[in-house]
């Protein structure tokens, strides 16, 4: 039972799907403080806080002191985290490194150095008290369905990671934090951010992305996919991500559905490191192959954009669908007898 006594004086509620790190923030300033000062005050922990995603990495410490000087619930604070995503977008969940489905930060001391933060400027604007959401560190997450525009993953301006931790840090002598809207390196107001209509590439492969979406935004709380399809899904992103000599999946589909190639990082580098508007093309011609995962993975199969061995490759545990289709795919020369 948490005492009236050890409360902080402004200790706002969560709001839905707000990320950890936003409410944090939201209350450091509440109080008229620099988040810095705040954190090393409140919490006993300064900077230092800050030189991890605290969204990624929540100590037991962090998650015990927020239930007693907030009034909310172990189970709501955690849920504030990307932790809240375990065993719905992804079976075991990594500390630290590569997460698949996550947006990297790529912290350097407190600064971003990956574009891992996104953002609506319509939700931003409409918001009564604005904050940020726990969606937008999704990689798949590229559109908002609410207002049918693209999310922006940085600075329409100066072209700055979104780091709204940041708005005060490294100001001697300023306090006010302005909004947390604005821009930490320019001071540009995030919700006054261009809005852009998405472009869908082919009708079934947004309607096989939308209750995926809908999931996150907490729209469809009984939606059909489970933490098998977002395995396979990622695992169709990775294979038209990697270099392959006999392998053109990406293309393939791309011409299926008039969408854009996307050029391959020389190193290979996972889906979550694209940019934004490459994520968007990706995740469609993915969600393609799944609109009618038997016929169109078959057909790649047989037009040799796709080897068996290639399907399967670092990818265990196989959801028991996939691998039947998988299966079929075991000879090339099977492919005259299934066509």
């Amino acid at each position: 039972m948490v005492r009236a006594s050890q409360l902080w004086l402004y200790h706002p509620h969560l709001q839905p799907d707000e990320l950890l790190s936003s409410w944090l923030v939201r209350i450091a300033h509440g109080h008229g403080m620099k988040l810095q000062t705040f954190c090393r005050v409140a919490l006993g922990k300064g900077q230092d806080l800050w030189f991890r995603d605290i969204d990624r990495q929540v100590p037991d410490w962090f998650v015990h002191a927020l239930f007693e000087h907030t009034g909310a619930g172990v189970r709501q604070i955690k849920r504030a985290s990307l932790l809240d995503y375990r065993g719905v977008l992804y079976r075991r969940y990594r500390w630290s490194g590569h997460q698949y489905w996550l947006l990297p930060l790529s912290m350097v001391d407190t600064s971003h150095h990956h574009h891992g933060m996104q953002f609506c400027p319509l939700c931003l604007a409409e918001d009564e008290v604005p904050y940020f959401r726990k969606r937008w560190r999704v990689a798949f997450y590229t559109m908002c369905t609410k207002h049918q525009c693209m999310v922006h993953d940085r600075c329409p301006s100066c072209g700055a990671p979104v780091a709204f931790h940041r708005r005060e840090m490294g100001k001697i002598g300023q306090v006010d934090a302005g909004l947390i809207t604005q821009c930490h390196a320019c001071d540009f107001d995030l919700r006054e951010s261009k809005v852009i209509e998405p472009v869908i590439y082919d009708e079934s492969a947004g309607l096989t992305w939308l209750p995926a979406l809908h999931m996150l935004e907490g729209v469809d709380v009984n939606a059909r996919y489970n933490v098998g399809f977002f395995a396979v899904l990622h695992q169709l992103c990775k294979i038209m991500l990697t270099h392959y000599s006999h392998e053109h999946l990406q293309q393939f589909v791309a011409a299926k559905i008039g969408a854009p190639e996307v050029t391959l990082q020389p190193k290979h580098k996972s889906f979550e490191y694209y940019s934004l508007e490459e994520r968007h093309v990706v995740i469609q011609l993915a969600m393609w192959l799944l609109a009618d995962p038997e016929t169109r993975i078959m057909d790649a199969w047989r037009n040799k954009a796709v080897r068996y061995n290639v399907l399967k490759k670092d990818f265990q545990p196989r959801p028991q669908w996939y691998w039947w289709i998988v299966k079929q795919c075991v000879n090339w020369r099977n492919a005259s007898l299934l066509s």
